[in-house]
């Protein structure tokens, strides 16, 4: 495998990941993209079920992996599932309580706003919630790129600064693997580092339903003479 990441897969602290109660083959069951992004630092997609002390019980609980230097130590960060919960401020930024309703509806802010990070530095941010384990995650609005063009369909530069912005984009004709158009909703979600794709509707089926509905509309308005 070709090293442009991170860390390295020799890197890896496999004994600590066992400690923790998962085994060390679990990185050859890795899909190609989701090792890239673990030895990126990024959550691992999947969960992984570890060992965990809670008020002195042991416990085996779902959680998300990631890598994380510290000094010339490399160690291992757990994401256990928790509560979902949106606090009055996080990163430097007060939550407004429409805010709040959005993330807790939507899971996605659907806007940028400016943040800090631990060390006070100051920049622009996407801000989700993992699907998985209910985290808050931001995501630097200057790390991702929106392309020209999505599925075969080029992007107009209004649409193309809606998505920037974070909010929803409604977009026509784009070709599936299958070839067959559809459209849906597009949006970056910092979950996944990327544009999501919701509201899925096959454009033939559409086209088809809209026909059908003028018909039946074009059948009742004849008059038998």
């Amino acid at each position: 495998m070709e090293q442009n990441t991170r860390y390295k897969l020799e890197e890896v602290p496999l004994a600590k990941l066992q400690k923790v109660g998962i085994q060390q083959d679990f990185i050859s069951k890795m899909e190609k993209k989701e090792l890239t992004d673990f030895l990126n630092g990024f959550r691992s997609d999947k969960l992984y079920t570890i060992n965990a002390q809670i008020n002195d019980e042991n416990y085996r609980i779902p959680a998300k992996i990631r890598l994380q230097r510290e000094g010339e130590e490399i160690k291992i960060r757990i994401h256990p599932i928790q509560r979902l919960h949106i606090p009055d401020s996080f990163m430097g930024h007060a939550f407004s309580k429409e805010e709040r309703d959005t993330l807790l509806k939507d899971r996605n802010l659907g806007k940028v706003i400016e943040m800090q990070d631990f060390n006070g530095k100051k920049d622009k941010y996407y801000i989700g919630i993992d699907p998985k384990t209910n985290e808050i995650i931001p995501l630097k609005q200057k790390n991702i790129q929106v392309a020209d063009k999505i599925k075969g369909v080029s992007l107009s530069a209004a649409q193309k600064e809606k998505l920037s912005k974070g909010e929803k984009v409604q977009l026509k004709g784009m070709t599936g693997r299958n070839e067959k158009k559809f459209s849906a909703t597009l949006q970056i979600d910092p979950a996944v580092r990327n544009i999501r794709f919701t509201d899925f509707k096959n454009e033939k089926v559409a086209t088809q339903k809209k026909e059908q509905a003028q018909d039946k509309k074009n059948t009742k308005s004849m008059k038998v003479g």
